[in-house]
């Protein structure tokens, strides 16, 4: 019984890990064609939702995607409160790996959602304009500029901790063990990868800081808008073709990891 469970679990996070490469990769793809004036997107999750909308076959490749964004997430939640040992090593860790591995399942979950709501006749857009609703209501309120100080926080703090992982390589320590034929192309793409994430969740984050300082929804900016701050500096293009290389090799480090489903890890 305990095998077969093990069985499933490593199914889910490996097709989970796939998809969410997948995902990641033709973010980067359309991102970097858009830096370098060859059409693309700089929508983010949302803009593949509508990518694969527009295709033929688009609503089997929503269905899929959004299967397998699931995937992931139930794989994030058995994370969360499994009692395994791989995740609860030291009580004074405990706590921060569960709500870790929570925050990560709810993201994915709603990302699932975001793919599959067109196959039920709703939009996939980015909800840029709802986030931005829910901050007004926050600032309405005589305590929501706390609320929106501590998500800054939270935010910032995972651009740090993306930062932390690129640089660390602590997303190799499984993979130290089992140092296969693709060890070092893995840990270049994941090192360029987490890089980017922590430049979109630090940009994020100076948003949501712009929100509280300007006491303004509208200063929020999404994905979009992080890519679109970049292209305001001297050079602009060029550092968001580099953001969207690094978006690429996140998509291609969490295929690749896919592969080595029992040793590798995303922490």
């Amino acid at each position: 019984m305990e095998n077969s469970q093990n069985s499933t679990i490593e199914r889910l996070r490996a097709a989970g890990l796939f998809t969410k490469g997948v995902v990641y990769g033709l973010v980067g793809i359309l991102t970097a064609m858009f830096a370098i004036g060859m059409g693309g997107d700089i929508k983010g999750v949302s803009g593949i939702a509508e990518f694969f909308r527009k295709q033929p076959g688009g609503f089997v490749l929503l269905g899929l995607t959004a299967l397998g964004l699931a995937a992931y997430a139930l794989w994030r939640l058995y994370e969360t409160f499994s009692n395994s040992d791989a995740i609860f090593q030291e009580d004074e860790k405990k706590t921060g790996k569960r709500l870790r591995y929570f925050y990560s399942a709810v993201v994915y979950g709603l990302l699932a959602y975001t793919f599959a709501k067109p196959l039920f006749g709703g939009s996939s857009g980015s909800g840029g304009d709802s986030k931005q609703d829910a901050l007004g209501m926050l600032l309405q309120q005589s305590w929501g500029v706390y609320v929106i100080g501590v998500i800054a926080l939270l935010v910032i703090g995972q651009a740090i901790y993306q930062f932390y992982r690129a640089y660390s390589g602590k997303f190799m320590k499984k993979l130290d063990e089992h140092p296969g034929q693709h060890y070092k192309n893995i840990k270049r793409a994941g090192k360029i990868g987490y890089t980017s994430r922590g430049i979109v969740f630090a940009l994020i984050a100076f948003f949501l800081y712009k929100v509280i300082n300007m006491h303004s929804a509208e200063a929020f900016e999404g994905t979009k808008g992080a890519m679109q701050y970049l292209l305001k500096f001297e050079y602009g293009h060029i550092l968001l073709a580099a953001v969207a290389i690094g978006l690429i090799g996140y998509g291609i480090f969490n295929m690749m990891v896919a592969r080595y489903t029992k040793y590798a890890t995303l922490g």
